[in-house]
């Protein structure tokens, strides 16, 4: 289990996610928060060796379950770790702000 010091560690090592995968990683979390473990579900196809979920997955952030009902293509059931959680946890702010709504569904005020 990722703990905020062990996140700060791999960060200074590894450097943070890319600002897209945040994005991604925030907005899984956000729907797990608001509707318990639900996953987010893609063709495995679109996860196996992508640039974008493979080091969210490699590092833990992310997990998945695969399933094939008898059909020909494989589902991801995407799930963010209690490690992603606390990365987006410690990120926010900054992560929030780039959202087009705020947390109460309304574009933000911007300062002029």
């Amino acid at each position: 289990m990722g703990t905020e010091d062990v996140i700060r560690d791999e960060i200074e090592k590894l450097g943070r996610l890319t600002p897209e995968q945040e994005d991604i990683l925030y907005n899984i979390s956000l729907k797990q928060d608001e509707l318990g473990r639900e996953s987010t579900n893609l063709l495995m196809e679109k996860v196996k060796g992508s640039p974008l979920y493979e080091p969210m997955i490699e590092r833990e952030y992310l997990t998945y379950d695969v399933f094939n009902h008898g059909g020909k293509h494989e589902i991801a059931c995407l799930y963010v770790t209690l490690k992603g959680l606390r990365y987006c946890i410690m990120f926010a702010d900054e992560l929030s702000a780039r959202r087009k709504l705020n947390p109460a569904g309304a574009p933000w005020k911007r300062a002029c």
